[in-house]
């Protein structure tokens, strides 16, 4: 027994990788809240976070897993995703190669799995969400209390269903999401489609994009974009994306569509943003990636009759030092158009939306895996 006992910890250790980012930078926005702003900040190209991750060969093609990422600020050192332990993912599953993979624990979103890589922000960070992040697409929020199947792929098709729990005694939907998505690839060619229905997302997602909208509609200090949802009863996403490559060049469009009932408490307010987007990358050297996009984002606002439209462009440079390290430079542009709004590139990571139509955000920062 003792003898046992000595060798499992062995057996366990050989089969559990730990792994990590280190993403960090000095950013400048001109505007934010008024006030020009120049600050160090963590996790933008990618999260800065550490895991573990493993599995156990049960016999028969069939594996147990599971994984465990913190997010921390590598400024500061401080947890992430609302002081989280391990806020980024937190899940146990069963995988096998014929039937596919069924996780239990916070989890992403099938939208975020299958559609974020078509989005210039899924490939570059979160500067370059789609304003304000309204669609997640950025994962700015996980998903608690999700059960998640991923299936196979059969001819270049693959499908992920998922639902998460609300938790709630005697109301079974409480709280509730679900979600699915659908992918194909076929050589350079990848297209998806995801979509996701969450009952009061102000109340299951603490952290993230709803963690400045928690006070009540009429405090609600929130500036931007989010200050047009506030708390609302429901949300959901549609999303539909493609990538294609061509030699040393990546090219993606993607189109999503997000809306919001009874938003900022109001009874029938419906709020509803649609962003439509284009980009490139190319890689001049194997060591040298040069990338930019476009996107367009328009919305409509019932209890106000408002209807902001932003225009924002994506610039990013980056150099490989090492398989494991790289510097690089980025820039944005926003520009409101319409609807009585102000520019916001995304508030949650500078201290609010800019007081004028225009916003111009940029950074240099260094990124490190292990």
């Amino acid at each position: 027994a003792v003898t046992s006992a000595m060798a499992a910890p062995a057996f366990a250790q050989n089969s559990v990788t730990l792994y990590g980012i280190v993403d960090l930078g000095i950013s400048y926005v001109n505007n934010t809240s008024g006030h020009a702003q120049w600050q160090e900040q963590s996790g933008i190209l990618q999260g800065s976070r550490f895991g573990l991750k493993g599995a156990e060969d049960l016999g028969g093609g069939t594996k147990a897993i599971f994984q465990l990422e913190n997010g921390f600020n590598a400024a500061n050192g401080k947890l992430a995703q609302h002081s989280r332990m391990f806020g980024r993912q937190a899940y146990v599953g069963l995988t096998n190669d014929q039937f596919g993979t069924l996780t239990l624990g916070r989890q992403y979103d099938p939208v975020v799995d299958m559609v974020q890589s078509t989005t210039f922000n899924g490939q570059w960070g979160a500067f370059f969400s789609h304003p304000a992040d309204i669609d997640n697409t950025d994962n700015g929020f996980r998903i608690n209390n999700a059960v998640k199947y991923v299936s196979p792929k059969f001819a270049g098709l693959q499908a992920e269903a998922m639902y998460a729990f609300g938790g709630v005694a005697g109301q079974f939907g409480q709280n509730s999401t679900i979600g699915g998505a659908l992918s194909y690839s076929a050589g350079p060619l990848y297209v998806s489609a995801g979509y996701f229905y969450a009952r009061n997302p102000g109340v299951q997602f603490d952290d993230g994009n709803f963690n400045a909208n928690q006070a009540p509609a009429a405090v609600n200090p929130t500036t931007g974009i989010w200050g047009l949802v506030g708390m609302p009863r429901n949300m959901q996403v549609a999303s539909l994306g493609a990538t294609y490559t061509m030699g040393p060049a990546l090219f993606g469009a993607n189109f999503s569509d997000v809306r919001f009932d009874d938003a900022n408490g109001v009874s029938g307010n419906k709020v509803r943003f649609d962003s439509a987007e284009l980009w490139g990358q190319y890689s001049l050297t194997p060591a040298t990636t040069l990338g930019a996009g476009y996107t367009y984002t328009f919305g409509k606002v019932n209890a106000t009759g408002q209807k902001p439209k932003y225009g924002q462009v994506n610039l990013v440079a980056d150099y490989r030092l090492s398989k494991r390290t790289d510097v690089y430079a980025m820039g944005v542009y926003q520009h409101a158009m319409s609807g009585g709004v102000t520019a916001d590139i995304y508030a949650a990571e500078f201290s609010g939306a800019s007081t004028t139509k225009n916003q111009v955000a940029a950074r240099v920062g260094i990124r490190h895996k292990f």
